[in-house]
Formats: structure tokens, C-alpha cells, sequence
């Protein structure tokens, strides 16, 4: 996903959260560490989970979703002071699976610090196995995304 501008990032992506860098998230190496920018996609991608009702669909069918991998792709170190805007926006959706394209993009750079993917597959937690996701969560998506 290759952005210019933080408008950019909010009309490519459906949910978008803004996050300030933390002096506490620079190591050793003077910059912001490499898991922090996993953190802040996951932030996002629990932002969309709440867009779309996830958790309430979770507790009434005993079905959800659950993180199958994520990937990261580094772009740019990034140091404290700054503000990212960390987005997400499903790419590829099934009746038991999505993937989900996160970016991070400095507001202090103007460009995207990191992207990613993210495969969330639907699981029930009563018989520990994966599921189709809750009923509607699907037409949830595809209404959040545009795709109907």
C-alpha cells in the first residue's frame, strides 16, 4: 500500500487509528523497536473488530476470530516525537477466513513506516477448532469495506 499523505491513509483504509510514538518504544538502537509496529497494526485490527461488532457476534455463537500470521514489512525507523496512523483494510474475505493489509504511517515523515498483512481464520473456542466466522459477520465486513 504505498501512501502520501495522512488523508491518503484514511481513504484507503476503513478504520484508522492515530498513536504517538512513546520515548519508551525506542531500544538500544535509537529507534522505535520492530514489535511496536506490530502492536500498533494489531491496535488497528482490533479497532476493525469492534467496527464490526466482532466480540458481541463472539459471545452469542461462541465463535470468532483468530490470528493465523501476520507479516511486516519495514520501511522506515521511526523515532519519538511522532504520531503513526496505524489503518487496515480486508483485502481477501471468505465465509472462515479474511486478510487483512495494515499500514503505519508517520505523520512526522509523511510517508508509510511499515506494512503488512494479517490472516484472521474463524474459530470456536468450545470445540477448539476452526469455524465459519459468527452469523453476519461476513455482510459486516463487506458493508464496512464497500464490497456490497
Amino acid at each position: 500500500m504505498e501512501l502520501f499523505s495522512e488523508q491518503a491513509v484514511y481513504d484507503a483504509c476503513p478504520v484508522v487509528v492515530e498513536l504517538p510514538v512513546v520515548w519508551g518504544e525506542m531500544d538500544s538502537m535509537q529507534h522505535v523497536n520492530n514489535t511496536v509496529y506490530i502492536r500498533w497494526m494489531e491496535t488497528a485490527r482490533f479497532e476493525y473488530f469492534e467496527k464490526v461488532e466482532l466480540r458481541s457476534a463472539a459471545a452469542q455463537s461462541g465463535r470468532t476470530g483468530i490470528l493465523k500470521s501476520v507479516d511486516c514489512n519495514f520501511r522506515l525507523p521511526l523515532t519519538w516525537p511522532d504520531k503513526v496512523l496505524a489503518g487496515g483494510k480486508v483485502i481477501e474475505l471468505g465465509k472462515d477466513y479474511f486478510v487483512i493489509q495494515h499500514v503505519v504511517f508517520s505523520c512526522k515523515h509523511q510517508k508509510v513506516a511499515a506494512h503488512g498483512r494479517a490472516v484472521v481464520v474463524g474459530f470456536d473456542y468450545g470445540k477448539q477448532k476452526k469455524s465459519d466466522f459468527p452469523p453476519g459477520l461476513v455482510e459486516k465486513i463487506q458493508k464496512l469495506e464497500g464490497m456490497t
